[in-house]
């Protein structure tokens, strides 16, 4: 198997360039995306097995219902919800998603690198 793919997205430019440059470092392949739409253009060539996605992107799309479309396409994808919002608000609204996974902005990049990790050894068979 090759490089693990992770898709980020969030339509803060400082967090998505920032992480679309230090990810990498851990050895995966990235893509960035800003905007729904984006997200799902390039999920459709770059098949990501997890899925970084801000709970709330500035389109007022709801980053959870991006990865529901995104997992129709790709089921054994996994996700790591970013978000400002306290996380523990945030997981009553996730109950139809399995091993899902939340950073809170700020978060230390290390924190970030052990949710990618822990996302790929439950994507594992």
């Amino acid at each position: 198997m090759g490089k693990a793919k992770v898709l980020i997205v969030d339509d803060e430019p400082a967090y998505r360039d920032t992480l679309r440059l230090l990810v990498p470092y851990e050895g995966y392949e990235v893509e960035t995306a800003s905007t729904e739409q984006e997200a799902l253009d390039i999920a459709a060539r770059f098949s990501p097995d997890v899925l970084v996605i801000d709970w709330m992107l500035k389109d007022h799309t709801n980053g959870l219902k991006v990865a529901e479309k995104l997992r129709a396409d790709h089921p054994k994808m996994q996700v790591v919800v970013i978000s400002g919002y306290p996380a523990a608000s945030l997981e009553q609204r996730t109950r139809s998603f399995s091993s899902i996974q939340f950073l809170t902005k700020p978060f230390a990049l290390n924190d970030l690198f052990q949710a990618i990790r822990a996302a790929l050894v439950t994507r594992e068979p």
